[in-house]
C-alpha cells in the first residue's frame, strides 16, 4: 500500500498558511479608516497646543471618515477581519484617546481652580473615558458585531462627538463650565458606553428609508437643509450639540420605554399563568 511521500505532505502546510494570510483587504475603506486615525492624532496635537476648537473639529472629521469607511465596506461587500481590527484600533485613538486629551487639557485651562485637585480630576475623567471606550469596543467586536438592529451601549464615535460639540458650543458662547458640566457629562457618556442601553442601527435606517415612510423622510430632509443653512450662518456647534444630545437621550428614552412595557406586561403574564387576577399593592 502506497503511503505517499511525507515530505510533500509537509510542504503543503505553508501553502495553506500563506493562503490564509492572503485574505482580501478593502484598500479604499482601510485608507479612509487611516485618515480617521490621522484626524484623531491631529486632535491630540491641537489639544496639547491649547487649540480646543480645532481639536474638536478634528474629532468631528474623524467621525466623517468613520462613516465613510463603513459605507464603502458595505457597498462593496468586502468586509474583512483586517478592516475590523484596524477600525477598532483607530476608533480607540480617534474617539477614545483624543477626546480624553481634550477633556484633560480643558480641565487644565480652567481659570479659577488650577490647583492639584483640578489636575487630578481632569486626569481621572480622561482615564475613565478611555477605559470605558476600550471596553465598549471590545464588547462590540466579540459579542455584538453581527447584530444589525441596535447598538448595545452608546457607540464610542457618538460619545466623542458629543464631547467635541460641547467644547465647540462652550467656545462659541465663551463660557467656562468645565468643572461643573464637562465632568458629569464625561462620566455619563462613559457609563452609557458600557451600559446595555439600546441605540438605533440598521433598523432605524430601514424605518426611515422604507417606502411607507418616504414622505416623512423627505420632510426630514427639508428640515436638515434648513438646519444646515442655519449652522452656516451662525456656528456649527449650535446644530451639532443638539444633534448629539438628541441621539444620546434617544437611547435613554427608548430604554425607559422598554422597561415600562416589561413592567406593564408582568401583571398580564402573571394572570395568564395562574388564572387569577394580579393584585396590586396600594
Amino acid at each position: 500500500m502506497a503511503i505517499g511521500n511525507p515530505i510533500k505532505r509537509i510542504r503543503r502546510k505553508p501553502k495553506a498558511n500563506r493562503s490564509r494570510l492572503r485574505r482580501p483587504i478593502n484598500v479604499v475603506a482601510s485608507v479612509l479608516t487611516t485618515f480617521g486615525l490621522y484626524c484623531g492624532i491631529a486632535s491630540i496635537f491641537a489639544s496639547i497646543n491649547v487649540e480646543f476648537e480645532k481639536a474638536a473639529y478634528w474629532i468631528i472629521g474623524a467621525m466623517v471618515f468613520d462613516i465613510l469607511d463603513g459605507t464603502v465596506a458595505r457597498l462593496t461587500k468586502s468586509t474583512s477581519d483586517f478592516g475590523k481590527e484596524l477600525d477598532s484600533l483607530c476608533d480607540l485613538v480617534s474617539f477614545g484617546v483624543s477626546p480624553a486629551v481634550l477633556i484633560y487639557a480643558a480641565y487644565m485651562q480652567e481659570e479659577q481652580l488650577t490647583g492639584e485637585l483640578l489636575r487630578n480630576t481632569g486626569a481621572m475623567m480622561a482615564i475613565i473615558f478611555v477605559i470605558c471606550g476600550a471596553l465598549r469596543l471590545a464588547r462590540y467586536n466579540v459579542f455584538q458585531s453581527t447584530r444589525r438592529d441596535y447598538f448595545t451601549g452608546l457607540p464610542i464615535p457618538a460619545a466623542a462627538g458629543t464631547i467635541a460639540s460641547f467644547e465647540l458650543f462652550t467656545h462659541y458662547l465663551e463660557i467656562n463650565v468645565v468643572f461643573w458640566v464637562l465632568g458629569p457629562l464625561t462620566l455619563g457618556l462613559a457609563f452609557l458606553m458600557v451600559s446595555t442601553v439600546l441605540y438605533p442601527k440598521d433598523r432605524f435606517k430601514a424605518y426611515l428609508l422604507g417606502p411607507a415612510h418616504a414622505f416623512q423622510f423627505l420632510a426630514l430632509g427639508a428640515i436638515a437643509i434648513a438646519i444646515f443653512h442655519y449652522a452656516i450662518q451662525y456656528h456649527p456647534s449650535i446644530v451639532l450639540l443638539p444633534i448629539g444630545a438628541t441621539y444620546v437621550l434617544w437611547g435613554i428614552g427608548y430604554d425607559i420605554y422598554l422597561r415600562a412595557r416589561r413592567l406593564a406586561k408582568k401583571p398580564v403574564e402573571t394572570q395568564q399563568a395562574t388564572g387569577k387576577p394580579a393584585t396590586v399593592k396600594s
